[in-house]
């Protein structure tokens, strides 16, 4: 379990992720069960690749290069329970949600369900909520009350392919600037290189720590999406199979 200071906040969603383990369970053994109705269930099971982000406290590699995180807990279970011998391998977002989109066999977790996305995938969860926020600076003197507010800032740092990237994009924003390391947006904000970067409430302390910074060193300003995040499928598996 992970009870570092930084991540204190994340320990309600970690049990409630927990709590519900045992739906995930059942929806992940549908999903799998069929996927090749020709070959036994273990063989049907190899074949999945399953992928995750370097997001902490969600999924990273720890000091000793081992995968861990709170999301990377509840699918290890499944697997232990289902024999599943392949590992959980760390791929860029943007790859992996691509990956994954392509298919034909791909796991990812977890990904924010929007409305943009729920055609691409089977979704199965969820495992935690997450919030998206504007932070800024502290002492900048940048205030950022809603979109309007947001368009009108000179740079926005946000993660590649990201859930809140997406939505921002989708309501036409120009100012944006992607990375694929949400660290190296913190470590420019803080240079003055940006004027306002995208977080989560459930990672923005991971990566203000690795940045070599802390949560009083920005200032949360306004709150614009909301998201459930589940386990998602390449939307090859039929639809028949998940629903089985």
């Amino acid at each position: 379990m992970f009870k570092t200071k930084e991540q204190g906040s994340s320990m309600k969603t970690l049990q409630y992720a927990l709590n519900i383990f045992c739906i995930v369970y059942m929806l992940f053994f549908v999903a799998v069960t069929k996927i090749y109705a020709d070959e036994p269930l273990q063989a049907q099971l190899q074949k999945l690749q399953i992928i995750t982000e370097n997001y902490p406290p969600i999924g990273f590699k720890n000091k000793d290069n081992e995968i861990v995180g709170m999301a990377v807990e509840v699918v290890q279970e499944i697997m232990l329970r289902l024999k599943m011998k392949q590992q959980i391998k760390i791929w860029p977002w943007a790859r992996a949600y691509i990956k994954t989109i392509k298919g034909p066999n791909f796991v990812l977790f977890s990904a924010s369900r929007t409305k943009e996305r729920e055609p691409f995938f089977h979704w199965v969860g969820s495992i935690f909520t997450m919030r998206a926020s504007f932070y800024v600076k502290k002492g900048s003197g940048i205030r950022i009350s809603n979109l309007n507010d947001a368009r009108k800032v000179k740079s926005i740092g946000t993660y590649r392919e990201a859930f809140d990237e997406q939505f921002l994009k989708k309501e036409g924003f120009t100012n944006l600037e992607a990375t694929e390391q949400p660290v190296l947006n913190m470590k420019k904000l803080m240079k003055g290189r940006l004027s306002a970067v995208t977080a989560t409430n459930i990672t923005v302390q991971a990566i203000l720590k690795e940045a070599g910074f802390s949560i009083n060193d920005v200032e949360e300003q306004y709150t614009f999406l909301k998201t459930l995040n589940y386990i998602v499928f390449s939307r090859q598996i039929s639809n028949e199979v998940v629903n089985a």
